[in-house]
């Protein structure tokens, strides 16, 4: 599924610097691995003359503690086809990936190829290369058409799927049957009915609400695209859109007036409801595709299902896809080097290993059917990616928004706010 160098945009850096907070759209936090200074640009610029390997530094995100032994094993076996070149690998922790990529970026060090849940900002800022100079043919035609189109900006991709996720509604089927429930919410008159029963017969909270920097914007998507509204309408922004007025004020009084939440929205994160899900202490939840791994090691003995996010009454279905991106930029001195790694990692069986590692989605056609073939549960996800939307992420301001738009929905949901002021509010800072 949680952003800038030359000073003539030294207020995109400012607020990045400042203001990010990892994602996950679609993605499992991780801690850091290597929370070490950035590297000096040394070997890794080297121009790879007669007689020297050439290198490149790969900076990779923490997924899971499978991340950084599957990647260390992909290198070797890069450097041992491709004596000549040399790849130095460093998998860092969402929690302070963010800084270090921005301290980089402004002392001049930035690496050769970067994982990260967001690119725009570093395009507007001239700092990538388009994908098109580093990949070949063969390899843009992998991916699923909207997943790479979600890298592009200005008529150039820049940002390389890595992987994806997408959304659904996990429901508790022990609290369903205790409660007489016999199907998951399909609409929101559904889902509030669904979440009133849970709580009224069993005391369990009915559905649970995370609204905080950590992934909040996901609880905003669910409930402005299952209205019919959306972040943006061609080049503006509609934050305050009657559609996404109406969407927030239903969340609200889920929380406020229905009171089937959790009691404190705010105060918890999406891997925290996640751990109390698993301890069938929240009946119903909207998170990734993930979860399923995450349970079958902590929660064995859960008895779950998932089904599509709720919408209102007669509107599309919808889901939300979250991707992580590769980015290469354009300081690199070795792009042939680059392009042989990126379509290393890229093949078939290795991408699939990374996939089931992770339990993400590929953003590949062939793994993608691969692996529809062989769980059911994954089918069911990968059968939602032609409905996916995703996050105006090609939208360099995005990234500030994002945190805005979490602080409105928070005022909403703590009642500082009406939603519409909230939204109000939230449109003119966008239109600044």
């Amino acid at each position: 599924m949680n952003n800038r160098n030359s000073l003539k945009r030294a207020p995109v850096f400012l607020t990045l610097l400042l203001l990010m907070s990892s994602l996950l759209g679609a993605c499992t936090g991780g801690n850091s691995t290597d929370g070490s200074p950035p590297p000096s640009p040394g070997p890794s610029s080297s121009g790879g003359g007669s007689g020297e390997k050439k290198e490149i530094t790969f900076i990779a995100a923490q997924y899971s503690n499978a991340t950084e032994p599957f990647l260390r094993k992909v290198v070797s076996a890069f450097e041992q086809a491709n004596q000549d070149i040399k790849v130095n690998l460093q998998v860092v922790g969402w929690d302070v990936l963010e800084q270090k990529i921005n301290t980089m970026v402004s002392t001049q060090q930035t690496p050769d190829i970067l994982n990260l849940n967001h690119y725009a900002a570093f395009a507007a800022d001239d700092l990538l290369l388009p994908l098109d100079e580093v990949i070949s043919p063969n390899l843009k035609s992998k991916f699923y058409e909207s997943f790479y189109k979600a890298g592009e900006l200005d008529g150039k991709s820049y940002g390389l799927p890595l992987l994806a996720s997408i959304r659904g509604l996990y429901y508790n089927k022990d609290l369903f049957e205790q409660a007489g429930i016999k199907e998951p919410p399909a609409t929101w008159d559904e889902l509030r009915q669904t979440a009133k029963a849970i709580k009224e017969q069993t005391g369990v909270d009915g559905f649970g609400v995370p609204m905080t920097t950590f992934e909040g914007q996901a609880y905003f998507s669910y409930f402005i695209w299952g209205n019919g509204g959306d972040w943006k309408k061609g080049d503006q922004w509609v934050l305050n859109s009657p559609e996404n007025v109406e969407g927030l004020q239903y969340l609200t009084n889920l929380v406020r007036n229905d009171k089937v939440t959790n009691p404190e929205p705010t105060a918890i994160n999406r891997d925290e409801l996640q751990k109390v899900f698993g301890a069938g202490k929240v009946g119903m939840m909207i998170t990734a595709n993930f979860l399923p791994t995450i349970l079958k090691a902590d929660a064995p003995n859960l008895k779950y299902g998932v089904a599509p996010i709720p919408v209102n009454a007669g509107k599309q279905p919808f889901n939300l896809g979250v991707q992580d991106f590769l980015m290469v930029f354009k300081s690199t001195k070795n792009k042939e080097a680059v392009g042989k790694f990126l379509e290393f990692l890229y093949e078939d069986q290795r991408y699939e290993e990374f996939m089931k590692n992770e339990g993400m989605l590929p953003a590949t056609k062939s793994v993608g059917e691969s692996l529809s073939k062989q769980d059911p549960l994954a089918a069911q996800f990968i059968s939602q990616l032609p409905i996916a939307k995703f996050y105006p992420l090609n939208d360099p301001k995005f990234t500030q928004i994002r945190l805005e738009t979490i602080k409105a929905v928070q005022q909403s949901l703590l009642g500082q706010k009406s939603p519409k002021q909230a939204l109000d509010d939230l449109q003119k800072i966008a239109e600044q």
